[in-house]
């Protein structure tokens, strides 16, 4: 417990309080605290630890037990982090502490700042100054009633969204390990509060994620001691998805929404969520970016492009470099080489280490495509160079970088339009060549197959997809590893369960090629998909 004998609290004109405090804060607060009821955003760099400190200061050493209330403020505090105006939501947690110091859900929902800004526009130097502000949180929140079942489920949600922050920043080990806590400390808050809905949020997505671990990771969840059941994770999540509660929404929208996609392969259905509770893709920039990202994730760059283009603009969100990454690869999926600028203004703004390599090569290949060759060059081998490969997209760039040519400039353009859901287009370019040499028939095959496979033409896609398994099932490159996977997919789609377990089992048992570990755990969803596991 912190002991408030320990402080001295002084007030001076300018309406702020001095804090003289207790030696737990030294070295991450400030000595003042800001208690206008309108802070202006650009003078309020203190982060909320600030907020904590203050709610701690103010609250009665009487009190055993502090309340969890989500008050219109809280509620609107959420609302603003999940729709990434990170400032309004601040302001809204710092009116609450002011005039309800002693509520303990402004510790739980003050977490979001980080967790929405560390995991959607990383930062390296931001996580490293606020990851102390975890321990700090859990700390905090032993105060508060042990009896609520707010208590375990506000701590068990913390260690949740910091592992999600630190495999963002490969703290792989701490992010295993946190996500162990939350997981067992949601089952723990279940079974002792076990109509508390929110806690179904949580287990549910932990559950469909535990169940597909690619094979390469499985000695973690056994390590771990975590089981997970992708059948009954789905479940919980529909089962609030359909409820009437409003609290904790976005977050269950947003897990649903992905796992229907990436998991259960429901492409479609993914998308009709959004449409069907009227996601707001125009004000809220999480939506805005999941909405798009499934588009161009799912072969439909126009969509992701209308999406991008159609949001609000207003400077009250917090920047998001990523946006403009997305919009470069949606008009670059298009052909529409304006893409470059988006790419450029994405290297320039970001300060990830994600996707610059990516961007980076992409612009490149923008220029090769307009023929001007030493531009494409330039920025090929600026990519060796630029950002990191944390992620597989700029693993891709690094190994495509590294090698002496670009590629087959025809089939480039097939998959880019492929890609982007021009599938005629496509079509027409890869029937009008010939003499495909050796080098390149393998891409060439797994192409026309992707093609064949959007335009429903299941026997010539399958027929290709074979050739593809056949030329490349002891390569490194992707394609034979992916044509199986989109082989699995078809004979699922028409039915034939059998011939779908045999081509998912086949990934499974190819090794040493590019994307193994998602691959795997796209195999492995769909294998238990169909077994209903």
């Amino acid at each position: 417990m912190f002991k408030l004998n320990q402080t001295q609290i002084k007030l001076n004109r300018s309406n702020h309080i001095r804090v003289d405090c207790y030696p737990v804060f030294n070295n991450c607060l400030s000595n003042t605290l800001p208690l206008r009821q309108r802070i202006k955003n650009n003078n309020f760099q203190a982060t909320f630890t600030y907020l904590f400190l203050f709610l701690v200061l103010l609250i009665s050493p009487k009190l055993n037990a502090q309340q969890f209330q989500f008050t219109e403020h809280c509620k609107k505090a959420y609302q603003s982090f999940m729709s990434m105006k990170i400032n309004e939501g601040k302001n809204y947690l710092l009116k609450e502490i002011t005039t309800n110091p002693t509520n303990y859900a402004t510790i739980l929902l003050s977490n979001y700042e980080d967790f929405i800004s560390l995991t959607f526009n990383e930062n390296p130097a931001e996580y490293k100054r606020r990851k102390p502000l975890f321990e700090k949180r859990i700390q905090l929140l032993e105060n508060a009633d042990k009896k609520s079942p707010y208590y375990l489920f506000s701590k068990a949600l913390i260690y949740f969204q910091w592992s999600a922050i630190q495999i963002k920043y490969a703290d792989y080990w701490d992010a295993a390990w946190d996500f162990r806590k939350a997981f067992l400390t949601f089952k723990e808050n279940k079974k002792l509060f076990p109509s508390f809905i929110y806690n179904d949020i949580y287990i549910g997505a932990q559950e469909a994620v535990i169940s597909t671990i690619p094979s390469g990771y499985k000695w973690i969840s056994k390590i771990l001691g975590m089981k997970g059941n992708m059948k009954n994770g789905m479940s919980l999540l529909t089962k609030f998805i359909v409820s009437e509660h409003t609290l904790f929404k976005e977050e269950a929208f947003l897990y649903f929404v992905y796992l229907k996609n990436y998991l259960e392969n429901d492409i479609e259905g993914a998308m009709q969520v959004i449409k069907k509770y009227n996601l707001d893709t125009k004000n809220n920039m999480l939506f805005v970016f999941m909405a798009s990202n499934l588009a161009l994730n799912n072969k439909n760059a126009t969509y992701a492009e209308s999406i991008l283009s159609n949001r609000n603009m207003s400077t009250e969100y917090m920047s998001f470099p990523l946006l403009d990454y997305e919009m470069g690869d949606a008009k670059m999926k298009r052909l529409d080489l304006t893409a470059i600028y988006y790419f450029e203004k994405y290297i320039k703004t970001s300060k990830s280490n994600f996707y610059t390599k990516d961007a980076c090569y992409n612009i490149a290949l923008c220029y090769y495509l307009q023929g001007k060759n030493d531009l494409a060059n330039q920025y090929k081998n600026k990519t060796k160079s630029i950002g990191k490969t944390e992620s597989d997209a700029d693993k891709q760039a690094q190994k495509n970088a590294n090698k002496s040519n670009f590629p087959h400039k025809e089939l480039l353009k097939a998959k880019l339009l492929n890609d982007g859901g021009n599938n005629e287009q496509a079509l027409s370019i890869l029937l009008k060549m010939e003499n495909i040499n050796e080098e390149n028939q393998l891409e060439y095959y797994y192409r026309l197959a992707r093609v064949y496979d959007e335009l429903n033409d299941f026997e010539k896609a399958i027929l290709h997809y074979q050739k593809a398994i056949d030329l490349g099932k002891n390569a490194t490159e992707y394609y034979a590893a992916r044509a199986a996977l989109q082989t699995g997919y078809l004979f699922e789609k028409n039915g034939n369960k059998t011939e779908a377990l045999k081509y998912f089992n086949l990934v499974l048992s190819l090794d040493d090629h590019e994307f193994k570990n998602s691959l795997d755990q796209r195999a492995k969803a769909s294998i238990n998909r169909i077994k209903g596991i």
